[in-house]
């Protein structure tokens, strides 16, 4: 599938945006900061003003060291902690058991080089504290949820969420990405790692290009495109795009990618050898708004 993009200004554009997001290092003020593995002991009445904003948008992230889609995810976290940091607050919320307070919770979050507060939640009421949480939650972790300054649920995930829809989800909290009926287009930048390309491209033709088709067959996205860019910019080696038709298609992304995932690769990703998606590429930038690339006609 060819694309139109190759020497359009909004490419070029795009390619300097790229590159000035890599280079510019995040602010890390307005969150206080209770890092370096220190975790604070809460209950059910210290848990409900930790949930109501402070003139910013909260991420709150509930998890367990046992629990593994919860460690999976922290790396993310600790990402999207690095890149809005001054603009939104993001907090830890652990269910662990209390004696791991001074052991494997702050372990854990010291490895992840995690700095945003951290509690762990105590109660001997589980079911209010839930409840106080989200009508939705039943309890299992992990969960994520994003409130709005204003103190509204913008976004919630019961189990492991996807980085760019988190990223995408709290750009449109802060008003920097405007959703509507017109098309939304997501596009992640790849960097091959250790020159092991033949792995990349096995790994996306047969698992996002895949994933892709099934989704644009069922009308769940409205169309997607594959683009070698290696000779163009040593920044990245690969853009990965995804168009929507709107926002409701869009918020629905999620959740349909999850099931078609569930039921293309059962047993995981499809690889070559015994080589790891992380071991041989990188993301190394994410885009979400209005079609900066002419689709293919």
């Amino acid at each position: 599938m060819k694309s139109s993009i190759y020497g359009s200004g909004a490419f070029a554009c795009l390619i300097l945006i790229c590159l000035f997001s890599l280079s510019t290092p995040g602010q890390r003020t307005g969150v206080p900061v209770k890092g370096s593995g220190r975790v604070i002991q809460i209950d059910n009445v210290k848990l409900l003003p930790l949930l109501k904003p402070h003139g910013k948008p909260l991420l709150v992230n509930f998890w367990a060291t046992w629990c593994d889609p919860c460690r999976e995810e922290f790396p993310d976290l600790v990402k999207l902690d690095n890149e809005y940091k001054g603009k939104i607050d993001v907090i830890t919320i652990s269910l662990d058991d209390l004696a791991d307070i001074d052991g494997d919770v702050p372990k854990f979050l010291t490895d992840m080089k995690a700095t945003m507060p951290a509690y762990l939640l105590k109660t001997d009421d589980e079911s209010a504290a839930i409840k106080s949480v989200s009508k939705d939650w039943a309890g299992n972790l992990p969960l994520t949820v994003l409130i709005d300054a204003n103190g509204t649920t913008a976004y919630q995930r019961n189990g492991k969420f996807r980085y760019e829809t988190v990223k995408e989800n709290i750009d449109r909290v802060l008003g920097t990405v405007s959703l509507g009926s017109e098309i939304i287009e997501t596009v992640d930048f790849i960097k091959v790692v250790d020159g092991r390309r033949d792995d990349a491209r096995y790994y996306y033709e047969n698992n996002w290009r895949l994933f892709r088709d099934t989704a644009a067959k069922r009308g769940l996205i409205q169309s997607y495109e594959y683009i070698d860019v290696s000779t163009i910019n040593p920044a990245f080696d690969i853009i990965l795009i995804t168009r929507y038709s709107g926002e409701e298609q869009f918020k629905k992304s999620e959740d349909a990618f999850a099931a078609i995932i569930k039921e293309l690769t059962p047993n995981g990703p499809f690889v070559r050898g015994t080589s790891k998606p992380d071991e041989f590429r990188q993301i190394v930038y994410s885009y979400m708004g209005k079609p900066v690339f002419s689709s293919a006609k």
